[in-house]
């Protein structure tokens, strides 16, 4: 697929109600129909060279975009798994449905008229993944949105891990550290990160829903 004249998403920031960047690894596109999403793992790419950041190589987008596809692969059958499309040249082609999360609840203010369950859904996502035995901490509302059959779906598999091992290299993904949070910095432990940290943290306070999300840390962590 030609993603020349496809748009670039930015999400809607939480607090300061300004588009902005969603990630900081791949460029997101998405087709005129608003039918495809791209992940564009491309490098250097304008969409990410042109917000401050601590590191930003070919080797960190080459390594986001392969963990990517393994989770992407490993999670494939689960019902909240993206519908992959295609897969070439370090682009991840999904099926979209217009909207992220983000959009229904900062831009539309239509998240909880339209899906009043979406506690539910979020919940049950993250309740799979921790049972099967990964943590994914990208629980943001830009990296969820429903599919037509009102099915809550999720992107940004990249920073996943196992929850007997939650740890990455910091040499790896510092790069992945914006300037605006310290969350990374409170989960560096040596060389590495525990990304189970910036997992607790997400379910406590970052997840910016309309409900935080305690209920769900409770479930998993004080049973």
């Amino acid at each position: 697929m030609n993603i020349e004249n496809w748009h670039c998403y930015y999400k809607i920031h939480e607090t300061e109600g300004r588009p902005t960047t969603t990630q900081m690894c791949y460029e997101p596109r998405i087709n005129p129909e608003g039918n495809v999403f791209c992940m564009n793992f491309c490098f250097p790419c304008e969409y990410q060279s042109k917000q401050p950041r601590i590191s930003y190589t070919k080797d960190l987008v080459d390594l986001m975009f392969y963990r990517e596809l393994y989770y992407l692969n490993l999670f494939k059958d689960f019902n909240w798994a993206p519908e992959i499309l295609e897969i070439t040249d370090n682009k991840i082609f999904i099926k979209w449905y217009d909207n992220t999360c983000n959009d229904l609840l900062y831009k539309h203010n239509s998240l909880e008229s339209l899906h009043p369950g979406w506690f539910d859904d979020l919940k049950n996502i993250i309740l799979d993944q921790v049972n099967f035995g990964y943590l994914k901490p990208t629980l943001y509302p830009h990296s969820h949105y429903y599919d037509k059959h009102g099915t809550m779906r999720t992107i940004d598999f990249y920073a996943v891990v196992e929850k007997t091992n939650p740890y990455m290299e910091k040499q790896d993904i510092e790069g992945l550290v914006g300037t605006d949070t310290d969350r990374f910095q409170l989960a560096q432990e040596g060389k590495m990160f525990n990304i189970e940290t910036i997992f607790k943290s997400a379910l406590t306070h970052y997840g910016k829903w309309p409900r935080n999300l305690n209920e769900v840390f409770e479930e998993i962590y004080e049973k």
